[in-house]
């Protein structure tokens, strides 16, 4: 009898680690997904506003805080429609490029920043832009 016992406790400890593990594991707290990663906008002549819609996902269990958005140049603007995205919902991120006279590859990247734990993600868009 004491033996069973003993191999219960020895049991029971073993599992309620790694239960508390896999608790720590979910997305609690706000967690912020971006799709998609990357946008390519093909052949693309110059002087174009090129604009691209992306979803901001929080699949997190708080509030999801967009606190900031930065775009690698000038030519690249973002915004978001909504700052704050409560569980289970998501918002859209317009990204906007401009061509200008500029001649072959573009890739430009744009940061956005939150209250997740990971705080930065960033996405990135593509174009050629043709004479």
């Amino acid at each position: 009898m004491w033996r069973q016992w003993v191999g219960a406790v020895v049991v029971a400890s073993l599992v309620a680690p790694g239960a508390s593990a896999l608790q720590r594991k979910s997305k609690s707290g706000p967690v912020m997904e971006i799709e998609p990663e990357d946008h390519d906008f093909g052949g693309v002549q110059q002087n174009q506003k090129l604009v691209h819609e992306f979803t901001v996902k929080n699949t997190g269990t708080e509030d999801l805080e967009i606190l900031r958005i930065a775009t690698s140049c000038g030519c690249t603007a973002a915004v978001s429609a909504d700052r704050i995205v409560k569980p289970g919902e998501s918002t859209t991120l317009e990204v906007i490029l401009e061509t200008r006279k500029y001649k072959g590859v573009i890739q430009k990247s744009v940061s956005v920043a939150s209250n997740d734990r990971q705080v930065v993600r960033t996405i990135r868009i593509h174009a050629f832009v043709e004479e």
